[in-house]
């Protein structure tokens, strides 16, 4: 481990040009957005949140038999087994209750073996949701995902209150944002633009895909309507989209079910990926198109090589499930980490031509980075490193963004991609403007006709989006 890069040497970005300023100040981000969606969202968080149902008082005067009924109508058959075991329905008609409570230790037992066999089987509420998103603190964060569109500036934001707002340059609209909300868009997941197409959006959500088709002429206002909603065949969440480059499919995945879905969107036509093993929860699509990377809830993790046949390559990590991954621009490494290990991964992709019939790949597991927690400036009480959140690489493949499930901290790596291999060096490490305030969520924006510079966009915890341009 000692060989390995480490966070050791890591130290606070200090920039001569910043005026104090804990960002890298260039003359063209005068131009992007200011971004703070705490006014707006107003405290608003998921656990706030309630249903139309709970501002009913039942009926007093109501049977036994009609409460149960009518519990069953409202909320299904638990909630009928919970109003058969209330302590009113006890005391009036403690037959039923008995009976209702050997049902409940019969389920009980049952989803115990269930949990103990195929632990991904469990409840799918917002907890799990967290548990696997690329977004830390999934439910309480102000910001729950980001996408920069690949061609043009235009940057969607998906907050905690179910809303996508879509920021220009402030040449364009003045820094106001075009706001997407739908009742069928709750609790998002993830969202991605489309490659070569300007104007649509789709946004991963509790109802499966909404799609967005923004007018490029509408600027300001607010789209209350998606162009199209596409529920998972299931009738599960969708956790993890991603375009291919050229834009023609659209792989879908959910921690609610195994298979890898595969959409061609313009013909109505879906493809699922089947393999025996638990659900899917990150996907990603390497740049060359040739490679779909997928992590499941469990151990296992595949690589799909992107063909007519759609062959696969599975691996099994030591504990806990991959968290986060990216691809190198070029398409040849592969980064990973898990949830059990401060460990960063790499994988190699060099295809050796051995002929029309000996095809193989050469493809190795390294650690490349040890991303232990250690103190920060001297303190025990802040510290940089631990189990890692979220991986960004840039496009031009010179940084890598690492976030951190519990430490407060971005670490900027610098990378070397060779024509035989991949250096990765520490570089320094970013904090925002409160002790307590954390990365929720950060990505690179791409290269295009507007955009040749290295720009990572931070999402963090209070709402606050920072760009910072590295050099």
């Amino acid at each position: 481990m000692a060989s390995l890069s480490n966070l050791k040497q890591c130290h606070k970005f200090n920039s001569p040009t910043s005026g104090g300023r804990n960002y890298n100040y260039v003359a063209e981000l005068d131009n992007y957005p200011v971004i703070n969606l705490k006014p707006e969202l107003s405290g608003t968080t998921f656990s706030q949140r309630f249903t139309a149902a709970q501002s009913f008082i039942p009926d007093e005067s109501e049977s036994v038999p009609k409460r149960i009924t009518r519990a069953f109508f409202d909320g299904g058959f638990l909630e009928s087994l919970a109003e058969a075991r209330s302590p009113r329905t006890r005391e009036q008609m403690p037959m039923i209750s008995r009976t209702a409570d050997c049902i409940a230790d019969l389920l009980e037992r049952y989803n115990s073996l269930q949990l103990n066999l195929c632990p991904h089987k469990g409840e799918l509420n917002a907890e799990r949701i967290a548990q696997y998103v690329e977004t830390r603190d999934w439910i309480n964060s102000a910001i729950r995902c980001m996408a920069w569109h690949c061609d043009l500036f235009k940057l969607a934001i998906a907050g905690v209150d179910d809303m996508v707002r879509i920021y220009m340059r402030r040449i364009d609209n003045n820094g106001q944002p075009l706001v997407l909300k739908s009742p069928a868009q709750t609790q998002i997941t993830c969202m991605a633009w489309r490659p070569m197409c300007p104007f649509e959006l789709v946004v991963g959500c509790q109802q499966g895909l909404c799609f967005w088709t923004i007018d490029g002429n509408l600027h300001l206002g607010r789209i209350t309507n998606p162009s199209l909603v596409l529920k998972h065949p299931n009738k599960v969440p969708i956790s993890t989209l991603q375009w291919s480059q050229d834009g023609t499919l659209l792989a879908t995945g959910s921690i609610a079910d195994p298979d890898i879905l595969i959409w061609q969107i313009d013909n109505g036509s879906m493809l699922p990926l089947r393999r025996i093993g638990p659900p899917g929860s990150l996907l990603k699509w390497s740049p060359d198109n040739e490679w779909l990377f997928a992590s499941t809830v469990g151990r296992v993790f595949r690589v799909w090589k992107c063909n007519e046949r759609w062959t696969t390559d599975r691996w099994v990590c030591n504990e806990g499930n991959v968290q986060a991954a990216c691809w190198s621009p070029c398409g040849r490494f592969l980064l990973f980490a898990s949830t059990a290990e401060p460990i960063l991964y790499r994988i190699e992709f060099v295809q050796l031509l051995l002929g029309p019939t000996k095809g193989s790949d050469d493809k190795e597991v390294v650690p490349v980075a040890d991303l232990n927690a250690i103190p920060l400036d001297g303190s025990n009480t802040n510290l940089i490193g631990g189990a890692v959140q979220q991986l960004a690489w840039d496009p031009h493949g010179k940084f890598l963004a690492i976030t951190f499930r519990s430490t407060n901290a971005i670490a900027i790596f610098r990378t070397f991609i060779q024509k035989f291999g991949l250096q990765i060096s520490v570089g320094y490490y970013l904090l925002g403007d409160t002790p307590t305030e954390y990365p929720s969520y950060v990505c690179f924006q791409p290269l295009n006709r507007e955009n040749n510079r290295t720009v990572l966009a931070i999402g963090w915890s209070t709402g606050r989006i920072q760009f910072h341009a590295l050099e």
